[in-house]
């Protein structure tokens, strides 16, 4: 499971995020609603990347390509679970934790410091992904 802090973190450089997520051999998965997350930031992206606004889709098409997308009716049988689970934290973060319990996730790869590990949920760091935690 990763969450759009990761994929954002991947457009806006080539870095070992984005090597991680091409070539890292995890399997990925994500709730559909990460892309209307990344679409939300599109504005800020492209400057930030220093990308033509092509390349930068051009990029996220690719990402795309090595992670496995959940529409919600896959996981919101898990939404009340995760919502409590998140009582007080950022309710953006509850389609990702709802997604990681629903498939049995290792975790949530996430560099959100809003989200912590949480019973049942366990939230990786890029420092521990890389480590191979």
């Amino acid at each position: 499971m990763i969450d759009a802090n990761v994929v954002i973190a991947a457009l806006v450089r080539d870095s070992a995020v984005r090597r991680l997520l091409l070539l890292g051999g995890h399997e990925l998965h994500v709730p559909a609603y990460l892309l209307e997350e990344v679409e939300s930031h599109w504005a800020e992206l492209q400057p930030r990347s220093g990308l033509s606004p092509e390349a930068l889709r051009e990029v996220l098409r690719i990402l795309r390509e090595h992670f496995h997308e959940h529409a919600p009716a896959e996981y919101e049988a898990r939404f009340e679970e995760a919502r409590s689970l998140l009582a007080g934290r950022d309710p953006d973060d509850v389609p990702y934790v709802a997604l990681a319990l629903a498939l049995g996730a290792d975790g949530v790869w996430s560099e959100d410091r809003d989200l912590t590990t949480r019973e049942g949920v366990r939230v990786y760091r890029t420092v521990e992904v890389l480590k191979g935690r």
